[in-house]
């Protein structure tokens, strides 16, 4: 999730000034906070494993040399699986590149922000192929996914109408039943399952060594 506000001059040569909040960092920094916890979040949703160590660099190249503003990181899961992890604010070029590419054994899929309506997909005999909403897809040509028809861009305020929805749905659900269960809304646990870890991200980049993820909510009872 490369960006680069830290490092990109305005229109007429000036150094943007981003809101205050973004240029101080804490116990864990605000990069992290900011755009680290989304890319938790989409591992899990995509992959439903969780975060098992980690080991990571942090870095600070922009403009305002108090706070980290790059963030690498490599993160071992449960299921067998390896993510590579990039966030930065000083990445020029990058408005805002959030990419996704899941690698498997029979093939690959890819999936970038400025240009939301392509999925593409490469198989394990090298066809590659885009697939959008007015193909042969199985969720995405639904109706909420489609406000108006493929060849119309459309991604990020509908994807945000989608969560506001269906979290409406789950405060509906457990305000009537004291539970709800939707696949597209999280929860506590995810939240401070994502805090941990980019909690064990800062420390690795300080220890300069693989940090295991200290889940308190996997803990055994009399641990807690």
């Amino acid at each position: 999730m490369p960006q680069e506000g830290f490092a990109r001059l305005d229109k007429n040569g000036h150094i943007p000034k981003p809101q205050n909040w973004r240029l101080e960092d804490g116990s864990i920094p605000t990069i992290s906070l900011d755009l680290g916890v989304h890319l938790h979040h989409i591992t899990y949703f995509l992959s439903e494993e969780k975060p098992l160590d980690v080991v990571a660099d942090q870095s600070t190249y922009g403009h305002f040399q108090n706070v980290v503003d790059n963030v690498m990181c490599i993160a071992r899961y449960t299921g067998n699986l390896r993510t590579q992890i990039w966030y930065s604010k000083c990445a020029l070029g990058n408005s805002n590149g959030l990419r996704v590419r899941v690698y498997g054994s029979h093939g690959s899929a890819e999936w970038f922000q400025m240009r939301p309506e392509e999925l593409i997909i490469s198989d394990i005999k090298g066809k590659h192929e885009i697939l959008d909403r007015a193909g042969s897809v199985c969720l995405a040509d639904e109706l909420r996914y489609n406000r108006f028809k493929a060849g119309h861009p459309a991604g990020f305020i509908e994807a945000f109408a989608n969560l506001y929805y269906d979290i409406a749905d789950s405060l509906i659900d457990f305000n009537e039943k004291g539970y709800y269960n939707s696949p597209y809304v999280f929860d506590a646990v995810q939240a401070v399952e994502g805090l941990e870890m980019m909690e064990a991200i800062n420390k690795s980049a300080q220890s300069r060594s693989w940090q295991a993820i200290m889940s308190s909510l996997n803990a055994p009872a009399e641990e807690l």
